[in-house]
């Protein structure tokens, strides 16, 4: 019986020796900050789908919508290669508030100078290394 006394006791104790809060500090602290994107892609079809994402991210979130950017790696930099199909996308991604970011490994490897792209563009070294920087500065990054 005294053990059975003092479990109970014990289990009283545990629950009121934590806190109560009447707005959670951790989720009012993230309710008002700006929300930042980055959603990486190697597949040249998912690039509109991924700004048409950014467009409707950001008429959903309206003040809380941050920067929104789309690395892009590996085949699907071949398609900013066409002057014309890249600048659509380029105009696209500026409508939707998005920013569009390629990756100068895949610009190497698949013989593409940054000179001969629409301009608009912007580039990293390594798509990979600036996912996992930016994931330190609080972005949410999605690779698909």
């Amino acid at each position: 019986m005294r053990i059975l006394i003092l479990v109970i006791l014990f289990m009283l104790l545990g629950q009121t020796s934590q806190p109560i809060y009447a707005n959670n500090p951790i989720v009012s602290i993230t309710n008002n900050k700006v929300n930042n994107y980055i959603m990486t892609t190697g597949v040249p079809g998912y690039v509109p789908v991924i700004i048409m994402a950014a467009a409707e991210m950001k008429s959903k979130e309206g003040e809380k919508f941050g920067k929104f950017q789309v690395v892009i790696y590996g085949e699907a930099v071949k398609q900013f290669a066409d002057k014309d199909a890249g600048q659509k996308l380029i105009e696209m991604a500026k409508a939707s508030g998005a920013t569009i970011i390629l990756c100068d490994l895949a610009l190497q490897h698949f013989g593409i100078s940054k000179e001969s792209l629409p301009k608009g563009l912007e580039f990293v070294q390594n798509a990979f290394m600036y996912n996992l920087n930016m994931l330190k500065e609080n972005y949410f990054v999605l690779g698909v």
